[in-house]
Order: C-alpha cells, then structure tokens, then sequence
C-alpha cells in the first residue's frame, strides 16, 4: 500500500513541477517549496499517528546483558559476519550509483522532470508486482538462492546505464531507459525481499534484534559514505570521457561506447556488487541451491502466468496457433514445394 501511495504522490509532484515550470518559465523554487511543505505537513501527520499507536510493552530478559556483550555477539557469529560483510559491501554498490540515476537523467540526458517521474514510478511498480513473485520462489528454495539470481541482473541493470549515452545517438535512448528500469524493478524487487528474510532467517531465535541491529548499523554506514564518495568522483571524471568510435573515411562516425562524469561511477558500483557477489558466496544458509535450478524456476513461473493470461477471452485465439492447424499449414507448404496443390490434390480425389 505505501508503494502505490509513493508511486501516485511522485507522479503527481513530478507533473505539479512540470506545469509549474512551463507556467512560471525555468525558475522552479517556489513550485519546490510548496512540494516540501505539503510533505512537511503530510510527515507530522504521520509523527502523530504513530505515536497513537499502542505498542505491547518488551519483556525483560531474565537475565540483564551488558550493551557490550549485546554488540559484540553478532561479530562473533561467524556466518552472520560474513552476512553483514555482503550487506555492507552491497549496500555501499547501490548507495554509489542509485543516488545519481536522477540526476544524470536530468541533467546529462536533459530529459524532463515529469518523463524521470514516470520512469522512477515505473520501477517502484514493477518492484510491487514481483514481490509476490519472487517470494515464492523465496518459499521453494533460499533466500541466498534468490540473492545469487536477483542481484547480477540488478548489475546488469546498473551497467546498462552506461550505454545511454550512445543510445541517444541512435535514437534508442527512450527504449532502452524503459529496459533499464523494468528490470531494476524486477531485480530490486528480489534483492530487497531475500536480503530482509536472510537476515532474519540467520539470527538465532531470540536475539534478532541485537542481530538485525548491528547489521543495520553496517549497513547504515556503508549507505551513509557511499554517495558522498560517489558525488566527489562524479563531479571529478566529468573533465573525462572514455569513447569507442568507428571512423569511417572521409568524415562517418559511429560511436559504440562513450562514458563520461556519472557513467564511471556507474561502472565502479557494477564492480562493487561482483565484489559483494563474492562475500555472498561465503554465507552458508540451510536450503540454497544452485543458481540453474532458480532460474529454470523462473522460466516455468513466467510460463505459468502467460497461461493463466491465455485463458482470458481473445488472449488465447490471438497468441494459440491449434496444433491442427499448423499441421495442416505445413503439410499444404509440403506439397507447394512438390508442385502440388490443393485443388490438384483434390481433382485426383474426385
């Protein structure tokens, strides 16, 4: 619900800003300012609600931990270690780059506020859609199984980026920001569904909360330092630009790969998340399988839903071909290339 509620509040400020702008020329402070105070005054309502809500009341422990001993716990449990070591290590790949896919839309690709809104909205909707999807094959095999399948096709997402630049050569940019974005949504969507229950999963009975804490500390931290290193190092390599060009004589040109500024961030998160790919590998879970066996399931799910999609009034007679009649298309191709035909075929019945 809070999804879709974030899904129709940024189009409607995305579009509020777009109107603003063509009513109001360039100068768009004031549209902002209004956004930021509806928000102010939506977020006390929420301050206040949330303290009207009941909460039941902790049970004391028998016996009182000391707040070092509490901390320190979760370090010492080896596989959950290696566990936050690929939270931090993740985290701190998608914390580069994420906070700069905006930005580099509008500002490099020069595209408008109420088109980045639609893109943005279009990857949070995805990312509903498929919850459900990939929480049953969450149930079927592991959460570290579905982490394995989820997040290189995030990176391919991220590195994908990269070609936006050689793409708006071509007139292929529109399609290709639409690709990136329904399979971030669908990557995303795995990623933050396995990556919650695998930590909840691995803390032992009781103690969750001293677990879960400390690794959203990492986390925190990780989150916190990279997009401030990611902003240094874009605003540094954009005196920089890596191309591949074709040169034709005597004056074609055909760029095949061009980054520059945000793009090389781009590139170093991709980098990052095969590093934590790797601490990935190190976490032992109960019930992981191989990366095939997802993936296969992934197929035969998606196969599953186009039926369920097939059986509705015209969806089946426009995508269904009868078996008999492709049989009998073939077999009329057969004789045409013998130098039958039908009417012959019937004459010689007759």
């Amino acid at each position: 619900l809070t999804g879709i509620v974030a899904i129709i509040v940024s189009l409607i400020g995305g579009q509020f800003i777009g109107q603003w702008e063509a009513v109001n020329g360039i100068n768009s402070t004031g549209g902002y300012s209004i956004l930021f105070f509806i928000a102010f005054v939506f977020g006390m309502i929420a301050v206040y609600f949330t303290i009207a809500t009941p909460e039941p009341k902790m049970v004391l422990p028998e016996k009182r931990i000391r707040f070092s001993e509490l901390v320190s716990k979760p370090f010492q449990d080896d596989n959950f270690r290696k566990l936050m070591w690929f939270s931090a290590a993740w985290t701190f790949s998608t914390a580069l780059a994420s906070p700069f896919f905006t930005v580099y839309l509008l500002s490099d690709l020069n595209l408008g506020l109420p088109f980045v809104t639609i893109l943005i909205s279009l990857t949070s909707l995805v990312s509903i859609f498929f919850f459900r999807f990939w929480g049953k094959l969450s149930d079927r095999f592991s959460n570290k199984s579905i982490l394995q399948v989820s997040a290189p096709l995030y990176i391919i997402g991220t590195v994908m980026w990269t070609f936006t630049s050689v793409a708006s050569v071509y007139s292929l940019l529109i399609p290709l920001l639409l690709l990136i974005h329904l399979l971030s949504g669908f990557a995303a969507a795995g990623v933050n569904l396995a990556s919650a229950n695998i930590g909840l999963k691995l803390a032992p009975r009781g103690e969750s909360t001293a677990y879960l804490a400390a690794r959203g500390s990492i986390v925190a931290v990780a989150g916190s330092v990279a997009p401030i290193i990611g902003g240094v190092l874009g605003d540094l390599l954009s005196r920089y630009t890596l191309s591949l060009t074709i040169i034709e004589n005597p004056d074609g040109l055909y760029p095949l790969y061009s980054i520059a500024g945000f793009s090389f961030v781009f590139l170093l998160s991709a980098i990052f998340g095969l590093y934590a790919l790797h601490k990935l590998s190190l976490v032992k879970e109960t019930g992981e399988v191989e990366e095939k066996i997802v993936i296969d399931a992934i197929f035969a799910e998606t196969r599953r839903n186009v039926k369920t999609l097939s059986t509705v009034d015209g969806l089946r007679s426009t995508f269904h071909i009868p078996v008999s009649e492709r049989q009998s298309s073939t077999k009329r191709k057969k004789k045409k290339r013998d130098g039958f035909s039908d009417t012959n075929e019937d004459e010689k019945s007759v």
